[in-house]
């Protein structure tokens, strides 16, 4: 549950980059931090390139803006106390540069450098991007936003269908390239449809052996399977010609509407597996808190419709039951901060990883207004108790919600064929993260990252609300 599980070596543009560090000694002396310590506890996040002692002012700014492209932010080294360095006397250089300027923070005592906190409010004044580290988790985290930064310059989004949702990517993709860089693309759907009717049984089975084990089979119709399979095989041909994160397909407004059930439940969890990013129903605002989740944490997350179970009303006219909480276990008075996760049938699409081992594949569940009729290929899996993060992107592609909260159980709904499942989550603060979401999906992840968030939304030019 902890780990992605990566059924193949995912392309470079699907993994968040290693960042370059270039360290600059400011002078002669032993440095607050050892570059070769600091190599150690930032490995698999960043590269510490070999120190460079500064000699002369003049040294100092031809070092300073001959870096290459390759480099992604200045590690100044300081020598303890002596706050008289040269990016004082002759800040320019970075002024020009551009690049950022992080002041670690001391390994032994895993505290701030207590000498730099001038040099940053100096830098800063100046228009300087400096950070004074506080602590190994700070700055691992200042680094994985600095290297989602770079991931997300230029990358793109893939989605199928036509735009009759809200999440209308002709009229507001444009706001994910302003505010993070990514770019949505929208595609025709029946061109995978086709492509993947011409996909052969054998290749679709050759892809399958290698992944039958993370999957149980009890429901979905053979053919089904195999037509989701090559479902996941076709959309994967578009992601590598586009280069594509991730991809969501418009189920509900163009898919499921015109008879068709060669839904993407399955290609969603395959491919993550491959290191791609899947949502439901073409959500690109999904797909974006999906991206940003998984690669700063560096786990699997899952997505679904979510529902406050103190909207009885809603609830029962979508589902036929308001699917109340038991009683004997929690009280109305609590139920302000219950909510529950459900889509399609199951409690979303979960993947292994998420679920913590297999999961079934059903026929497609339907839902109360679409029935249910043994076509198609969904995903029956349960969420584990335990602490979570829901996200949501606001289609501002500037607001970034989360709240943070708990799995409390998967909950069996006996005689409701369109919902058989559903997760059950308790938040801290529901109401207020209800009254602010733009949509009914948030990304989910394991684990409390609002502190995470708190370090990495500035980085990323987004303003972080948190619930």
């Amino acid at each position: 549950m902890n780990e992605r599980h990566l059924a193949a070596t995912p392309a470079p543009h699907l993994l968040r980059p290693i960042l370059r560090l270039q360290p600059i000694q400011a002078k002669p002396g032993t440095p607050s931090v050892d570059p070769n310590i600091l190599a150690g506890h930032l490995d698999g996040v960043a590269e510490i390139l070999p120190p460079i002692a500064v000699e002369s002012p003049e040294h100092w700014g031809r070092l300073v803006r001959g870096l290459g492209s390759d480099v992604d932010a200045i590690l100044p080294l300081s020598i303890p106390c002596y706050p008289t360095e040269v990016w004082n006397s002759h800040p320019q250089p970075l002024v020009d540069r551009k690049l950022p300027f992080l002041f670690w923070c001391l390994p032994a005592y895993d505290e701030p450098d207590f000498w730099r906190w001038s040099a940053r409010d100096f830098l800063a004044s100046l228009g300087v991007e400096v950070y004074l580290v506080e602590n190994r988790c700070h700055g691992l985290n200042l680094l994985r936003g600095l290297a989602l930064r770079r991931q997300f310059a230029g990358a793109r989004l893939a989605v199928f269908g036509v735009q009759n949702f809200p999440w209308n990517a002709h009229a507001a993709g444009a706001h994910l390239g302003r505010a993070l860089g990514l770019q949505v693309d929208v595609h025709d759907l029946d061109p995978v449809r086709e492509r993947a009717a011409a996909i052969s049984d054998t290749e679709a089975l050759a892809l399958w052996q290698g992944r039958a084990a993370r999957y149980r089979e009890n429901g979905v119709a053979r053919p089904w399977l195999l037509t989701a399979i090559k479902t996941w095989i076709a959309i994967r041909e578009v992601l590598e010609q586009t280069r594509a994160l991730g991809f969501g397909v418009n189920c509900f407004g163009d898919l499921i509407p015109r008879g068709h059930r060669d839904v993407p439940c399955l290609a969603q969890v395959l491919a993550r597996e491959e290191g791609y990013i899947a949502a439901c129903d073409g959500d690109f605002c999904c797909l974006a808190s999906m991206a940003l989740m998984t690669h700063l944490t560096g786990k699997t997350c899952t997505m679904s419709n979510l529902y406050p179970v103190s909207y009885v009303g809603a609830l029962r006219e979508h589902f036929g039951d308001p699917l109340t909480p038991d009683r004997s276990r929690f009280a109305p008075a609590e139920w302000a901060n219950l909510a529950r996760l459900a889509h399609c049938g199951f409690t979303g699409v979960v993947s292994p990883e998420v679920a913590g081992g297999p999961v079934v594949l059903r026929d497609w569940g339907g839902t109360y207004e679409i029935k249910r009729d043994g076509r198609g290929c969904g995903i029956d899996g349960d969420l584990p108790a335990g602490a979570i993060t829901a996200v949501e992107l606001k289609f501002d592609g500037q607001t970034l919600l989360a709240a943070s909260g708990e799995v409390i159980e998967t909950t069996l709904h006996p005689g409701l064929p369109h919902c058989e499942k559903s997760a059950l989550l308790r938040f801290n603060n529901l109401p207020g993260f209800v009254r602010s979401i733009s949509r009914e999906h948030p990304a989910i992840v394991y684990g409390d990252h609002t502190g995470d968030l708190c370090t990495v939304a500035p980085l990323l030019g987004l303003s972080l609300q948190v619930f």
